[in-house]
């Protein structure tokens, strides 16, 4: 291995140690290639020297970690490495240590900002399965997905932002939560389900010991299993006394558990999950408004996608309908099916 400067001349080459900042984040994994995105980051941590792989050494950094090498799409790179710093930052909070605010947001900020500009990024984080690391990737994609929601409502860039870290934190209490109720595969019985909820308290607790963290931010976590209607947890608040900004968190947190594999079950299609969005706008638990934004959304994202149906047929997405945007057109070969018509049928899994 050669220790050099983070420079253009570096970049393709493959790192032979892990690289962290001050405060011992891990900004790239041994094994990664370099990209001009790396560089800046480096520049930006001052990460004065690196250490570079020989060629004999490539191969063998790049086995521990396969998804993030057998690509090169940028958004997919950022994904997985946020990810896995955050999962580095829940580790310290699982042993008592609480990071600083601005290290979540060192953690996310380049994927955040390569999703910006490319929110079509969202099919691909519909289209991957598994249950590792579940807690980082959800935190993640509630995130992205809150953020997405600020954007699709004209919020301001300052709430954007906000709702980011707040969706990366709202779950950040389940840490202390006993990891037998995290990984049951199967329902929790009600006194289990009584120290489930109690992960809100924890989160609005460790957020507000957060250096740099905003109330806001605390109040989110605290607060985003609440429903209008009063009927959620853990202080049976109503619609007035919840702010907009943790109602986002509840749709879009509510949204991404749906979507995303849990030890028990396996997740459900964009257009599932987007129904039973709909259905719990519908009976009062979750703002209408931001649900029909955000389904509108969704739907519009998957046109000229493959998809299959409850049947097992395999369909192409051809039409959304405004009045029934979860109900699109679709192809079954030579054959067209508008699913307003056909209320049997639904989409249980996109392809692409």
């Amino acid at each position: 291995m050669t220790e050099v400067k983070p420079s253009r001349s570096i970049i393709g080459k493959t790192l032979a140690k892990d690289v962290y900042n001050e405060y011992g984040l891990l900004l790239l994994p041994a094994g990664v290639a370099l990209h001009q995105s790396d560089i800046r980051l480096l520049h930006s941590h001052q990460v004065r020297t690196v250490f570079v792989a020989d060629l004999n050494e490539i191969l063998e950094l790049q086995k521990p970690f396969p998804l993030l090498y057998q690509t090169e799409e940028e958004g997919t790179r950022q994904y997985m490495l946020a990810v896995m710093r955050l999962e580095q930052l829940f580790q310290h909070i699982s042993i008592g240590k609480i990071p600083a605010l601005r290290q979540f947001s060192q953690a996310f900020s380049p994927l955040f900002e390569y999703i910006v500009p490319n929110w079509g990024f969202l099919r691909f984080v519909y289209n991957m399965g598994g249950t590792e690391n579940y807690l980082a990737r959800h935190s993640v994609h509630v995130g992205i997905v809150a953020a997405l929601i600020g954007k699709l409502m004209g919020l301001s860039e300052e709430t954007i932002s906000l709702l980011s870290h707040a969706g990366l934190l709202h779950d950040i209490g389940k840490l202390h939560i006993p990891d037998e109720l995290l990984s049951k595969p199967s329902h929790l019985e009600a006194e289990e389900y009584e120290v489930m909820k109690q992960h809100t308290v924890y989160g609005d607790q460790i957020i507000r010991k957060m250096e740099g963290s905003d109330p806001l931010m605390a109040l989110c976590a605290l607060l985003h299993h609440e429903r209008l209607d009063g009927s959620g947890y853990p202080l049976n608040r109503m619609k007035p006394e919840i702010p907009l900004e943790c109602q986002i968190v509840s749709v879009a947190d509510f949204f991404d558990a749906l979507c995303t594999d849990r030890v028990y079950r396996k997740g459900v299609s964009p257009f599932e999950a987007a129904n039973l969005l709909w259905e719990q706008a519908c009976a009062k638990k979750l703002h209408p408004t931001i649900v029909s934004c955000f389904i509108q959304y969704i739907a519009m994202l998957y046109i000229g996608s493959q998809a299959v149906l409850n049947t097992g047929d395999a369909v192409e997405i051809l039409l959304i309908h405004k009045d029934e945007p979860t109900r699109p057109l679709v192809r079954r070969g030579d054959e067209f099916l508008d699913l307003r018509q056909y209320r049997s049928l639904h989409i249980t899994k996109m392809i692409g």
